[in-house]
């Protein structure tokens, strides 16, 4: 049993927290009480200091994210003279509350295993060669990916994959393509919905906020789609570098056995399935209503919403009789951290904004906004990519955004084709282990080296460069124009 006197301590801090703990607030100070630069405004130049200090604490989680994203309610009215309810109420903004609902319904399907059985049932229809068998894995774990969390689909998918690598006969290239497959495809499926990845919801969000562009569900997908589908071909030839193709009955079987081990589909799990696939039904229908209908009140946040107190009324009939589909208890265990993580970001953006300090970085990269379109696209796409292998995701497009957009003014750009491509591209972190979530997960598998990771995720990011700036470029100002 533990010492008594360890119960309840915190974790020790790495080195690195330790010095970023010191170093946020000290940068903070020294950037706010320096000499302003030339057409930097006083209240410009501590939200700078602010956006320092987060950034720091982000980078390095020297306190807990949440606390981090906190600051802004804490300091902006301080910094910007701005007022506590304009800092405040981009903790509500409808983006964010999509995400808490989104949340509350990913936790139902995980509560009851429907994600689990989806998988197998699926990968139960797939037969052929190794290499299919990897592309199907690949496909499911990106399509549940498109719905619920990343890392949490990753470690629902990864022992499935090693069992039937391991029913393949355990070669070692096999495993390893199936443990990057898995890893790399939970990456790229939440590139394809709003809600699939932190990022997408953020840059909708500030496109609403800051340019008046607002963005459906469908609109989102116009664009994160295609760019799943250009991704998992490439991510999957990419893996399966030096893999024998070969047959395997053996892997098929192992696959067919876990299906048939779940057993009958039980009524809880055929009720959320329901719930979902209204909560999809709806925003698929959700323009239509509000056009054709004049329901201008249904919004993709309602419906998520409705769908996540939905999942709470519902019972769950035979399966726990006298209990609702999701518990109060079960919807309140949603990352809260990464909700405020949200909210901070967007009332810094607004900060930045208000301030004037977007405009002044914006004015010091006058030089990028001379060059030609797809040349400044190709940089910032690449500088994303970069930043995202060794800081949050969340943290690096929050401190660009509001940049890109003065940048596409000055280089007279349509900002969307900066932002949107900006914004997916800070979830393509496949080169690092600690670069996402799923990265971390096939890591800790131990059946992956960081050499193998970095030089398969390489080609991966290039993959992303090269899509991302295309359809930051051509398609998505048509989609979202």
């Amino acid at each position: 049993m533990a010492d008594s006197e360890e119960i309840g301590r915190p974790p020790r801090r790495t080195p690195a927290q330790r010095i970023g703990f010191w170093l946020g607030p000290l940068a903070a100070l020294a950037l706010a009480f320096a000499p302003s630069p030339d057409g930097l405004s006083p209240e410009a130049q501590r939200v700078a200091a602010l956006a320092v200090w987060m950034a720091v604490w982000w980078a390095t989680e020297a306190v807990p994210i949440g606390a981090t994203s906190l600051l802004p309610l804490a300091f902006l009215p301080l910094a910007a003279g701005s007022s506590g309810r304009d800092a405040a109420a981009p903790y509500a903004d409808p983006i964010v509350l999509l995400l808490m609902g989104g949340s509350m319904l990913a936790v139902g399907i995980e509560r009851w295993g429907l994600h689990r059985r989806l998988a197998l049932t699926a990968l139960a229809a797939v037969r052929g060669s190794t290499g299919v068998f990897v592309f199907a894995f690949m496909a499911v774990t990106a399509f549940l990916s498109m719905w619920i969390s990343n890392t949490a689909t990753a470690l629902m998918m990864m022992p499935i994959a090693l069992s039937v690598a391991a029913a393949a006969g355990g070669d070692r290239r096999l495993t390893a393509a199936l443990v990057l497959g898995v890893a790399y495809a939970a990456t790229i499926g939440g590139v394809a919905t709003p809600i699939g990845t932190p990022t997408n919801l953020i840059a909708m969000g500030f496109l609403s906020e800051e340019l008046g562009t607002s963005v459906s569900f469908l609109d989102w997908m116009g664009i994160g789609l295609p760019a799943m589908l250009l991704l998992l071909p490439a991510a999957w030839l990419v893996v399966m570098r030096g893999v024998t193709i070969q047959r395997s009955a053996a892997a098929h079987a192992e696959i067919v056995a876990e299906r048939d081990g779940l057993g009958p589909m039980a009524a809880a799990e055929t009720r959320v399935l329901l719930v979902f696939a209204f909560v999809i039904g709806l925003w698929i229908a959700g323009e239509w209503m509000r056009t054709a209908l004049g329901w201008k009140g249904v919004t993709d946040t309602s419906i998520v919403v409705g769908g996540a107190v939905a999942m709470m009324l519902v019972p769950a009939g035979r399966t726990a009789p006298g209990r609702a589909l999701v518990s109060w208890q079960e919807a309140s265990r949603i990352p809260w951290d990464v909700i405020l993580l949200f909210g901070g970001g967007l009332s810094l953006a607004a900060g930045m904004e208000n301030s004037g300090l977007a405009a002044f970085i914006g004015d010091r990269l006058s030089g990028l906004a001379g060059a030609p379109a797809l040349l400044m696209a190709l940089a910032i796409v690449a500088l994303v990519i970069v930043m995202t292998e060794f800081m949050s995701n969340v943290a690096t497009i929050t401190m660009l955004l509001p940049i890109l957009t003065t940048l596409a003014a000055a280089a007279g750009v349509d900002p969307v084709a900066l932002i949107v491509p900006a914004a997916i591209a800070a979830s393509c972190g496949f080169m690092m282990p600690a670069g996402t979530g799923p990265n971390a997960v096939a890591f800790a598998s131990g059946r992956t080296s960081v050499a193998q990771m970095m030089g398969r995720g390489f080609f991966v990011n290039l993959a992303a460069l090269i899509a991302m700036t295309g359809l930051g470029l051509w398609l998505a100002p048509q989609v979202l124009g």
